[in-house]
């Protein structure tokens, strides 16, 4: 399973680590959701879905009376989330491929879209944004997780090759046409298409080595690392030294992680 185009591959080991990380922040996102008024009978739209975790839940929460569609890029992402769909007897959840910048969005009226880690990929917002006002009926709503201050990334104390290691993911995306932090443009960006910002709230993510937040940002720097030396931006030195701060935080009770920091922006469309 794989994808040259896709910024952090489509491989069995990313798959895996998409669905550790889904279970991390499936907390945070019913809570957004909930925020959102979501409920049985809605019909919702989940913009870069993956694998079709989010999709699954969404799915179960609108039941039978309602419907989600997931778009997403990738053909083995897709193709995962329909024969999770078809085992768990979901037929108003459809997964279908899409390019969110190049294809056109349905325009089904939806009540609610949801996106997560979609825009730091994107090296235009506006298509993404047009799309979504497509896509919504005047008074849906808009539920955006994407990252605002990834500078926080660490392991504490120490962590210099960490610290390397979040840099260079930094480069990688924009160097791949994406932005890091889109979540500092993007409810300026809503606001002046006339969207209503309702909310803005930070997700930050803290723990040990042994939480699921640590055990998430370790997996990530190695799965991640990888790619990252295949673009010539990380080398097996810096590994070998994040992968001995890795293991001296394990032996130290006080040692902690910092993911990036989230923000959820929640927004209606007001526009016509």
């Amino acid at each position: 399973m794989g994808d040259s185009s896709y910024v952090l591959g489509t491989h069995s080991e990313e798959l895996e680590r998409l669905r550790f990380q889904h279970e991390l922040w499936l907390p945070a996102a019913r809570g957004a959701w909930e925020r959102a008024g979501l409920s049985a009978g809605m019909r919702v739209l989940d913009v870069g879905a993956g694998p079709g975790f989010a999709a699954m839940d969404l799915a179960q929460i609108v039941g039978p009376t309602g419907r989600v569609l997931g778009l997403e890029r990738s053909e083995a992402y897709v193709a995962a989330g329909q024969a999770m769909a078809h085992s768990a007897q979901l037929p108003w959840l459809e997964l279908r491929q899409h390019d969110v910048l190049r294809n056109p969005y349905p325009g089904e009226g939806f009540d609610l879209a949801w996106c997560r880690w979609l825009a730091m990929f994107l090296p235009d917002l506006d298509p993404l944004l047009t799309g979504l006002e497509q896509s919504l009926r005047l008074g849906g709503q808009l539920v955006l997780h994407e990252y605002v201050h990834w500078d926080t990334f660490g392991l504490h104390p120490g962590g210099r090759a960490i610290a390397r290691f979040g840099q260079a993911c930094q480069r990688s995306f924009r160097e791949a046409g994406g932005d890091p932090d889109p979540n500092r443009r993007l409810p300026s960006l809503l606001a002046t298409r006339g969207w209503r910002i309702d909310a803005l709230k930070p997700l930050p993510v803290a723990g040990d080595s042994r939480s699921m937040a640590g055990q998430w940002l370790e997996r990530f720097v190695q799965v991640y690392g990888e790619r990252l030396q295949e673009l010539g931006l990380w080398s097996s030195g810096d590994a070998a030294e994040a992968r001995a701060e890795i293991a001296a935080a394990a032996a130290d009770p006080g040692s902690f992680w910092v993911g990036p920091t989230v923000l959820e922006v929640r927004a209606t469309r007001l526009a016509g």
